[in-house]
């Protein structure tokens, strides 16, 4: 348009209003787009156990659960990505997470969790979007893991994404973490070799944690998939830094298994069983 001499009058054309029309009568839906809106995780924590032969054998050991940990996030088309690095290692990657991140909404009602008759109970509604729940919380076990795990997790009364359910785990018959039972942890700079039994599990790694109070400081998480062992060496400690000060440095050897399931209004909850060997335990 040409302005040739001042304008006295403004006169708003038809199609500048189409746009607002067209917004009046259109709405988002949540969940809709192409990426991931819930997470499940079937998390189970294990250390090593054992039993004496009295006859004068070698005995037993194997790995039994001390910890049993269930969360749900509903973060729709904005799930936090926690997926492993291809290769390598990375100290950013938050494997256990305590909320549902920016996207977080929450479900019509507190949803619920079941494995069993014997492994069941509600979820508890920690922040938006973000439920968890747990088992053998007064005292660590020797529970053998199938025994807790199962068929693997389904989540109840959460709406669209009822019935989900956590693959059915694979199996770990030993991890021998290095570090012969010490109870207090990693020296910074220690040399430690790692070596575990594993199979039926889609992808491995190893967690080297650095924490005070319990609350993790620093951390480093290596892929491992497709391997039986680890070292931790020098070039995994010039990636850390022994300027923070720390209670304690603990390792993790973890297994996960996934798979997703698209509820009836297109929805996609990604379900995840996880099986960590923790070589400290602080009580």
């Amino acid at each position: 348009m040409r302005y040739d001499r001042p304008m006295r009058t403004l006169k708003l054309l038809p199609f500048l209003t189409l746009p607002l029309l067209a917004c009046g009568t259109k709405s988002v839906g949540l969940g809709r787009g192409d990426a991931s809106d819930a997470r499940l995780y079937a998390d189970l924590y294990t250390w090593q156990c054992a039993h004496e032969d009295t006859g004068g054998g070698a005995g037993e050991q194997w790995e039994g659960v001390y910890a049993y940990n269930i969360t749900l996030e509903y973060a729709p088309d904005g799930l936090v990505d926690r997926d492993m690095p291809d290769t390598g290692c990375t100290d950013s990657l938050d494997l256990f997470p305590q909320d549902s991140g920016a996207s977080g909404h929450d479900l019509p009602s507190t949803p619920g969790w079941s494995n069993s008759e014997t492994y069941a109970g509600s979820f508890v509604h920690e922040n938006t979007g973000f439920y968890s729940g747990s088992a053998f919380t007064s005292s660590h076990s020797c529970t053998y893991p199938e025994d807790v795990l199962a068929d693997g997790t389904s989540v109840t009364n959460a709406d669209v994404f009822s019935g989900a359910r956590s693959p059915a785990p694979g199996t770990v018959s030993s991890v021998i973490d290095g570090t012969d039972g010490a109870n207090d942890g990693l020296q910074y700079g220690e040399e430690v070799d790692v070596s575990w039994e594993a199979s039926g599990w889609d992808e491995s790694w190893v967690q080297i944690r650095r924490e005070t109070g319990g609350e993790l400081v620093q951390g480093l998480t290596c892929k491992t998939t497709d391997t039986t062992s680890f070292t931790i060496d020098d070039s995994i400690w010039s990636q850390l830094s022994d300027a923070i000060e720390v209670d304690v440095t603990n390792i993790y050897v973890g297994f996960g298994k996934h798979d997703s399931t698209i509820a009836s209004d297109g929805e996609e909850i990604q379900t995840w069983t996880r099986e960590m060997h923790t070589a400290v335990i602080q009580d």
